[in-house]
């Protein structure tokens, strides 16, 4: 696959004869088309590609929450592909055709942002309370008074997934300094498990995230 800038005619998208021409995070590519075969794909194949499409239907209704939360993961990478690498290695369970998902493994965001720190959930009628603390683990009163005012104007994602049902959630909402936060439950039937999820993101330029925290679960009430 060549890489090019400005070609004879500039750049092109598309099919032109045996070359495909695209655009990817600014930079313009070419490459052959692939060429078609007969060859049936191996077990393996038909289990990854499986795989591949359980995460791909999971996660696609998550895209604007790991569009923040995996936004500073890897420069080489999308966040929607950082996420998707995250779920497939370490998220999904089960064989195949039999997947499922890992809730407390599930990973929103990935970064080196402070996590929030002592984090409870209460259920709260049809709303899902959210605590925590800027406690930054220093027992130097000056160093943690600082610490907590250079982060208290982090935002805090909060996250409710239900399995099979679009999420809950709110990404600018509460601030840090907040110490607490709610978010709705999924359109789910009584009964069902919604699991809970928190995570911080900087303002500014930086732009960087906390780990998500896996905060546990509720059940929606009857």
């Amino acid at each position: 696959m060549g890489k090019y800038e400005n070609g004879a005619f500039g750049s092109f998208h598309g099919k032109v004869g045996n070359l495909v021409g695209s655009t990817w995070k600014g930079i313009s590519y070419m490459k052959a088309k692939p060429k078609t075969g007969n060859k049936k794909a191996s077990a393996n194949q038909i289990k990854h590609r499986a795989k591949f499409m359980f995460a791909t239907h999971f996660i696609q209704p998550l895209y604007p929450i790991v569009q923040v939360g995996f936004r500073k993961l890897d420069d080489k990478k999308t966040p929607k592909n950082a996420a998707m690498s995250e779920i497939m290695n370490y998220t999904i369970t089960g064989e195949y055709p039999e997947f499922g998902i890992n809730f407390r493994n599930l990973k929103l965001a990935k970064g080196c942002l402070p996590v929030p720190k002592s984090i409870t959930i209460q259920l709260n009628e049809n709303r899902v309370v959210f605590n925590w603390l800027q406690d930054t683990g220093s027992e130097d009163e000056i160093e943690e008074d600082a610490l907590i005012k250079e982060r208290s104007e982090d935002k805090i994602m909060l996250v409710t997934l239900a399995y099979g049902y679009p999420p809950i959630y709110t990404l600018h909402k509460y601030r840090r300094a907040d110490l607490s936060g709610n978010v709705g439950l999924p359109d789910a039937p009584p009964g069902t498990e919604v699991h809970c999820y928190i995570a911080a993101t900087s303002v500014g330029k930086n732009m960087n995230v906390s780990n998500s925290v896996y905060a546990g679960s509720v059940i929606i009430p009857e």
